[in-house]
């Protein structure tokens, strides 16, 4: 009697919410493939797709005849070894999005088709007996092979193919040379997993933060969650370092995530001062081929630092030791399109899975944190004075009704300015909208030029000589009159871009850098300006949220936020949160060195509770308030939300289809399951698509969770759902 055939579960990356079936390869001699193995496979009209192994059984709910067969198994070992497939199903339970298009996520682009791993192993090279026993003398007539020979000798351990070419400095075509006349050979390099540590630029730590690093290290091994809440300028940086050097002495990696792709060069460079060991890096600035060296320097164990943003969380590492997120409260974390996870939860569940503790650092700790210190999920860590003898910046609240003012700069903006650049500091302007103006609108009659798609008004670029639509990048050519009357048009609204302009004026002669999404688009853009600002090459920075996270700037004395009324009144019941975060980010850029810093704050409301409670008691006490106004309206984290998002050409395509899915979920009658909508998204159109929501609220998560996968079957096959872009986000983080 014939064994049961094998069955394999492949993950494919099609919006189906399930796992599909098939048979093995059509050849008696090839094993059957293991979890977390890519294989090629036929599906439906589709004749080649990379396909996921998640599992194998016995048994099929289909016949074998109606079962397809994998075409060939690309991977002899798995990509993803079992703890990391484990995490995957996880994130594509909790987070209710299809596992196929969660692991395909996951895998780095350029396994995202049929290239081999082993195509990516770099290519080292060492001498044989041969080339150790060659006379130097006979290659007197080819002074590069010489040269190579002789270092070869010198230095005889295998070598990178790119660490030669570099430190030899030397062709490719001399390497094939030798390798011809068979003085060297191709060789496999055994990933080197003994870190070593410098002691350049070692600190004298205070107590708070040697306690700090105590506490982590103390739990290398176990699944703790920390949160180390230091106040900017504090210090973190050097605790996540001492942390990383204990687990690089243990012989293991740290994964570090950062939430924006700016403070990596800066971050880089610290660490590769202090360390001396390879460091990958994981974020949308490097080519595909790029990232995918790193990764495969993580997945090995040859790199000892995993640095990266949001997506390095499914980074493989072979001996890991601890995992780090930087600014936990940053919202970047969360992903926002598509598989809408959020990096930090879901690297919080790998911590577990694989036994590590996490440190969370921020000086505007989330309070979703926060709410986890008070259950005692996390523990707590405090940094409550500044490194290296730095103190608190002073606040200056500037009321500018009334005042002269130069554009969007107050006359007592200028001359505070002024007498911080007579002294050789550096000034630092935060504004969080680029381009040069926000509207362009008519005098005489009021239109406005707003983008058709979005319904929006359009920021004109003075840099691109465009209007911009900055909710779905449409542009167009700048017009100069009214559509309806043809009268001028005025530019109304100040962007980084007239910041600048009108700084110029005002200082004609100091150097200037504008820091948003615009100015740094070219590669190493960033890194350039950071390089300039560190050596003292520029005198005043604008800039937007980019410039507000976790840069170091000793000489930067002053810091100007100049419109702090932006987001004051907007509906989402997070924007006061994001508001007090952002405010205490920038603030904490001013004074971090040897000199008094000062934080000056532009606003018509002088004597909003927000500017009140943090410049007198500061960002904690602030963020005590806003716990007691959540938990009396029974708001997250006191309560668990998940949010339909639903947008359609025509409006009422959105709101049926929501009104459905309300009807369908009212059905169950689950009791401790509250909906609210559908109700307008805060930016109702964009794209050309109106835009609404259907809330979904619990103060038991598995109240939420219990009936969202067979209700989003039950929306799969609703009339509208074809007419109709939906998606599901749990824990949503942007109401807008």
């Amino acid at each position: 009697m014939s064994a049961d055939p094998v069955v394999l579960q492949i993950a494919v990356p099609t919006p189906f919410r399930k796992l599909f079936d098939y048979l093995p390869e059509n050849n008696a001699n090839k094993s059957v493939s293991k979890p977390g193995c890519r294989v090629l496979i036929p599906f439906g009209k589709r004749k080649h797709i990379i396909g996921v192994v998640v599992s194998s059984s016995k048994h099929s709910e289909y016949p074998q005849n109606k079962l397809k067969r994998i075409e060939h198994v690309i991977d002899e070992q798995p990509v993803f070894e079992k703890t990391q497939m484990e995490l995957l199903l996880w994130a594509s339970r909790y987070y209710h999005h299809p596992v196929g298009e969660v692991i395909n996520n996951a895998l780095p682009v350029w396994l995202r088709k049929a290239n081999q791993l082993e195509q990516l192993v770099p290519i080292a090279w060492q001498m044989t007996k041969k080339g150790k026993n060659t006379a130097l003398d006979t290659l007197k007539r080819s002074p590069k092979q010489y040269q190579l020979l002789e270092y070869l000798q010198k230095h005889s351990q295998p070598h990178l193919e790119h660490d030669l070419l570099e430190q030899a400095d030397i062709h490719k075509r001399v390497i094939q040379s030798l390798e011809q006349k068979q003085f060297i050979e191709k060789t496999a390099l055994t990933p080197n997993m003994q870190y070593s540590v410098s002691d350049n630029n070692k600190f004298d730590l205070n107590q708070e933060q040697k306690q700090a690093v105590k506490n982590v290290t103390a739990a290398i091994g176990s699944s703790q969650v920390f949160l180390l809440d230091g106040l900017t300028g504090s210090g973190k940086t050097e605790v996540y370092m001492e942390i990383v050097k204990a687990v690089l002495q243990a012989g293991k990696q740290s994964l570090i995530l950062l939430p924006e792709i700016g403070l990596t060069p800066q971050i880089i460079q610290r660490f590769k001062q202090r360390f001396h060991c390879k460091i990958a890096i994981q974020h949308s600035g490097l080519s595909n081929r790029e990232r995918m060296q790193h990764w495969l320097s993580a997945k090995d164990g040859s790199a000892g630092i995993v640095l990266g943003t949001r997506s390095a969380i499914w980074t493989p590492l072979a001996n890991p030791g601890v995992f780090i997120i930087d600014e936990e409260h940053d919202l970047s974390y969360k992903q926002q399109e598509g598989f809408r996870y959020s990096a930090k939860d879901t690297l919080i569940m790998r911590s577990q899975l694989e036994q590590l503790p996490v440190l969370l650092g921020s000086a505007t700790p989330s309070l979703e944190s926060q709410y986890n210190i008070q259950k005692k999920s996390y523990q707590p860590l405090q940094l409550r004075v500044r490194a290296g003898g730095a103190t608190l910046p002073e606040f200056k609240l500037f009321d500018v009704r009334g005042k002269k003012m130069y554009g969007a700069l107050s006359d007592l903006l200028v001359n505070e300015i002024r007498q911080h650049l007579n002294k050789n500091n550096q000034v630092l302007l935060f504004l969080n909208r680029r381009g040069y103006a926000t509207h362009l609108i008519c005098h005489a009659c009021g239109w406005k030029a707003c983008c058709e798609r979005c319904e929006r008004p359009y920021t004109y670029h003075k840099t691109y000589k465009k209007m911009i639509c900055h909710h779905c990048d449409n542009y167009k050519n700048p017009i100069e009159t009214c559509a309806e009357c043809e009268q001028p048009l005025f530019m109304l609204g100040h962007g980084t871009e007239r910041i600048e302009e009108q700084l110029h004026a005002l200082f004609p002669d100091k150097t200037m850098a504008r820091i948003d999404r615009d100015s740094t688009r070219k590669k190493n853009a960033m890194s350039s300006i950071l390089e300039k600002i560190n050596d003292g090459s520029i005198d005043i920075l604008i800039g937007t949220q980019m410039l507000a996270k976790g840069h170091h700037f000793p000489n930067v004395t002053l810091t100007a936020i100049v419109d702090a009324d932006h987001g004051l009144f907007s509906t989402d019941f997070r924007a006061s949160e994001r508001l007090a975060q952002l405010f205490v980010q920038v603030s904490g850029r001013a004074g971090r060195g040897e000199k008094k810093g000062t934080v000056v704050v532009q606003t018509h409301q002088p004597d909003h509770d927000l500017f009140q409670q943090i410049i007198q008691h500061g960002y904690q006490h602030y963020a005590k308030t806003l716990m007691q106004e959540r938990e009396t309206a029974e708001l997250p984290p006191y309560s668990y939300m998940a949010l339909l998002n639903a947008e359609a050409h025509n409006q009422s395509d959105a709101v049926g289809f929501l009104r459905h899915a309300a009807v369908l979920i009212n059905e169950r009658k689950e009791k401790q399951l509250s909906v609210f909508g559908p109700v307008p998204a805060l930016i109702e159109k964009r794209s050309g698509r109106f835009r609404q929501q259907l809330i979904l609220q619990a103060n038991n998560r598995n109240a939420l969770h219990k009936h969202i996968d067979s209700w989003l079957l039950q929306l799969e096959t609703a009339k509208l759902s074809k007419k109709v872009r939906w998606s599901i986000d749990i824990d949503p983080q942007d109401m807008a």
